[in-house]
C-alpha cells in the first residue's frame, strides 16, 4: 500500500463529516432561518474546509515525492502527525455543529468520527510518528 494513502483515507473522514455537517447546516432551521446563516456556524465550517484543503495539498505533495522516488519516512510521519490531530478535531467540529444529532446514526457524523479515531490507531500513535520524525531531524534514535 502506498504510504500516504492512510492519510488520504483519514482526510476522507474529515471531508465526509464536513459534507454532512454542511448539508445539515443548510437544512436545519432555527429562529426561522438555516443555522448555516449564523456567524459562528460559518466560522466552524470555514475552519473545517481550510483544514481539509491543507491536508489534501499535503497529500498531493507526498504523492509527488513518491512519484519522484524521494518520499521518506520523515515525510510520511509529518503528514500522518498532522492528520492524527486535525482529522478528529474536524470531525468534532462537525459533531458540534449538529448538536445532539451529531451522535445520531441518521446524520453519519458520529461514524466519521469513529473512523477517524480508528485510523489514529491504525497509523501508529502520534508519539511514535514524532519519534521517527525526531530521528530524521536530529540523527539520533530515541528508540530503546
Amino acid at each position: 500500500m502506498t504510504r500516504y494513502l492512510v492519510a488520504w483515507e483519514a482526510t476522507g473522514c474529515a471531508m465526509g463529516a464536513y459534507e454532512n455537517a454542511l448539508k445539515y447546516c443548510q437544512e436545519r432551521l432555527q429562529f426561522g432561518k438555516p443555522i448555516g446563516s449564523f456567524q459562528l456556524v460559518q466560522d466552524l465550517l470555514a475552519k473545517m474546509i481550510a483544514n481539509i484543503t491543507a491536508s489534501q495539498c499535503l497529500i498531493v505533495r507526498m504523492a509527488q515525492l513518491q512519484a519522484e522516488g524521494k518520499l521518506t519516512d520523515a515525510h510520511c510521519c509529518t503528514g500522518q502527525g498532522i492528520h492524527h490531530g486535525q482529522v478528529p478535531r474536524d470531525c468534532r467540529l462537525a459533531r458540534e455543529l449538529l448538536g445532539g444529532n451529531g451522535i445520531a446514526a441518521d446524520y453519519h457524523v458520529g461514524r466519521f468520527f469513529a473512523d477517524a479515531e480508528a485510523l489514529y490507531s491504525y497509523e501508529g500513535t502520534y508519539q511514535m510518528q514524532n519519534l521517527i520524525l525526531g530521528k530524521a531531524i536530529t540523527g539520533f534514535s530515541a528508540f530503546i
